[in-house]
């Protein structure tokens, strides 16, 4: 019986390996301390190539964050599994990817990402069983909305841990060195002057934290940590991304660790993020990914030579975005080539940096042509049309606050070059700060100038909107927003330019309010869910002396089951002004729960709790208001309630602070007074 038992014991297979994938958003691979950056802090992440492979060279084929990680879980190019750009499009049906092929092995599936941009809209929540992309929720104060930081991101992971099933593939996104950079204390102080390297040394602590908590796992794991596409930090003109193809956001960081990786090895042949899936599935002994364009690289993780291959390049951003030619590339052994209405060519080992295009020198003319004709026998060279319906158009306003731009349909003439146009997005920047500094009419005048030249740019059409709107000036600004929606019929960002520009305008001509109300609805309509449509729309209503109409566009908005503090805090207050206290407390109380730093929620729990006389209540609101945002108000409203509440040196405390942030407030010479009374 026992020599029965210990057979069939032996005979068994061993447990599967478990999966963690850790993407790194906007990540440049030469700013990380393993990949040569001597002024980085990266300390976990060198921790994992010092103890795995790293890939010197990796490969992203899109400087997009969508289109990049769709191939990360499907290994196909963006041609092959739909998603050319960040608005418009989504994962095609049929495509299988990484999740799903292991949930179909018996894996436990889960993904925690931290951008809207990778919302569960992009198709890309397929297979996962649990796909957290919660971004609304949490404190504000430091992060987009469309955004959560890598501490909240891996909390939620964190605590998933102990939850998931064996074996497990668990995918954590961290998506913080993107713009606008803002690391939190102290690597704000200790990066003071790089804060692009900041975020990403205050992201390697939390993949530190998560990395520990791992360890708490028993059974074999693969670590994986990789970039989706980079940041040109002005290399080339480019500030950001999206733009060009150039190696500051194609190459990326490329590190695998675990069970079945030797320790301590670098892979120096060019690869791609599309053959991360592929060696991923072989390590865990699963079968191939089907369809996918890469290739495993498992032979290499043992100092087996890859044999030579290509990696193909694109983005469409400029075409969407500013109407300029896309731009596409072909990377062959040392060579890489991108298509542009002026072709670039550039020898990679001696031209890292892309300064020295070969593509004029007679001597490479033969190849160039070769590399050339490759590239349209793979991809042709038509620009896909992106997808309008009203899931995509609420993704493409919401990048917006992203700080992304998105059109809705191809360009009418693609002939720019992007090297051409990105001088005008610098004129454009230099617009907007010229406008931020109370210069409306020399920043318009400025933006006009850069219509002139590039008249499809709907980018700077909603910037001259809304310098347009600063000044009051609502016929220009109608005008301008009529010419977006012209240049965007279906877009919500467009329609919602409009609205509030007619919105404004309705206050000099009284048949624009109801153009306005009609265009309102029509962004909701293109774009159900985005909830700057609902609150614009509100505060349009509340303008005009309509509270029943604000309060029904809010409770649209929940309709629409959008789960937002601010939406919750709105119809607080016009629940509050209405004398309902049960249900502005109950909106209140749904805000809080969302964002537990929404000030203005506390505070309206805070003054429902003195009506009620529950002064010690209501000192607790108004205690975590202030905390969450500190004001004179909310000080000398606490101050009051410590007095009723007998608590003297409580109160005196409030009262100075309200003296520290607003020195030369009214009651400053009463709170003085106040202070000094209690001391005696």
């Amino acid at each position: 019986m026992i020599a029965c038992v210990l057979a069939a014991a032996l005979a068994a297979p061993p447990p599967a390996t478990s999966l963690v994938l850790i993407t790194l958003d906007t990540t440049r691979a030469d700013h990380l301390g393993c990949y040569g950056a001597t002024r980085a802090s990266t300390p976990a992440l060198d921790a994992l190539a010092r103890r795995g492979v790293r890939f010197d060279v990796a490969l992203s084929p899109a400087p997009l964050t969508a289109p990049a990680h769709a191939s990360l879980l499907t290994g196909r190019v963006p041609r092959r599994h739909g998603v050319r750009d960040n608005a418009g499009f989504v994962l095609e049906r049929g495509i299988p990817s990484i999740a799903e092929h292991l949930a179909g092995a018996g894996y436990d599936t889960s993904a925690f990402v931290s951008s809207f941009v990778l919302d569960r809209s992009t198709g890309l929540a397929r297979g996962f069983r649990a796909y957290d992309d919660a971004v609304h929720v949490g404190d504000r104060r430091a992060f987009a909305h469309e955004e959560r930081s890598a501490l909240q991101t891996v909390d939620a992971a964190i605590a998933a841990l102990p939850t998931l099933g064996a074996p497990f593939f668990l995918w954590v996104h961290l998506y913080d060195p993107h713009l606008p950079y803002v690391p939190p204390e102290p690597f704000a102080t200790r990066f003071a002057g790089r804060p692009y390297d900041g975020e990403i040394a205050f992201m390697d602590a939390q993949i530190a934290r998560l990395l520990d908590a791992l360890k708490r796992r028993t059974g074999s794991i693969v670590i994986a940590a990789v970039g989706d596409h980079g940041e040109s930090l002005g290399e080339h003109g480019e500030e950001g991304h999206g733009v060009f193809l150039y190696q500051a956001t194609q190459r990326v960081p490329l590190i695998l660790t675990g069970t079945g990786v030797p320790m301590g090895r670098t892979v120096a042949t060019a690869v791609g993020i599309i053959d991360l899936a592929p060696t991923l599935l072989e390590l865990l002994g699963q079968g191939p990914l089907e369809g996918a364009d890469g290739r495993s690289l498992v032979a290499s993780l043992s100092g087996a030579r890859l044999p030579s291959t290509e990696y193909e390049l694109e983005t469409f951003y400029p075409a969407y975005a500013f109407g300029w030619s896309p731009l596409r590339g072909l990377v062959s052994g040392s060579l890489k080539y991108v298509a542009a209405p002026r072709p670039e060519l550039y020898e990679l080992p001696t031209d890292p940096r892309e300064a020295h295009d070969l593509a004029r020198i007679p001597a490479r003319k033969a190849k160039l042509a070769a590399l050339d004709d490759a590239l349209r026998r793979r991809v042709g060279t038509d620009v896909p049309a992106p997808v309008l319906d009203e899931e995509t158009e609420e993704r493409r306003r919401r990048l917006a606050s992203l700080g992304y731009a998105g059109g809705s349909q191809p360009p009418r003439s693609a002939a720019i070059d992007p090297k051409d146009g990105i001088v005008w997005l610098r004129e454009l920047d230099t617009a907007r700060r010229t406008a931020e500094a109370g210069d409306g009419a020399a920043a318009a005048a400025a933006i006009e100038r850069l219509l002139a030249k590039n008249p499809d740019n709907v980018q700077a059409l909603f910037a001259l909107v809304g310098v347009r709107r600063a000044g009051r000036q609502w016929p220009e600004a109608v005008a301008a927003a009529r010419r977006a929606d012209a240049l965007q019929p279906q877009s919500a960002l467009a329609r919602l330019h409009l609205a509030n520009a007619l919105a404004g305008e309705s206050g000099q001509r009284p048949d624009a309010r109801a153009e306005a109300v009609k265009t309102f609805d029509e962004a909701i309509a293109l774009s159900p869910r985005f909830v700057e449509t609902y609150l614009d729309a509100t505060s349009f209503h509340l303008d005009a002396k309509n509270p029943d109409a604000a309060r029904a566009m809010l409770e649209r908005a929940r309709a629409a089951e959008i789960a937002d503090p601010t939406v919750e805090t709105a119809l607080g207050g016009l629940e509050l002004a209405r004398g309902n206290k049960t249900a502005a407390q109950a909106a209140y109380e749904r805000a809080i729960a969302l964002d537990p730093g929404e000030a203005k929620a506390l505070e309206g729990v805070g003054k429902i709790a003195y009506e009620n006389k529950e002064i010690a209540k209501a000192v607790s609101m108004y205690e975590r208001a202030l905390e969450a945002k500190p004001t004179a108000a909310l000080a000398k409203t606490l101050g009051s309630l410590k007095l009723e509440a007998n608590d003297i040196p409580g109160a005196k405390a409030a009262f100075r602070k309200a003296l520290e942030l607003a020195p030369n407030d009214p009651d400053a010479a009463e709170l003085r007074a106040l202070i000094e009374e209690g001391d005696r």
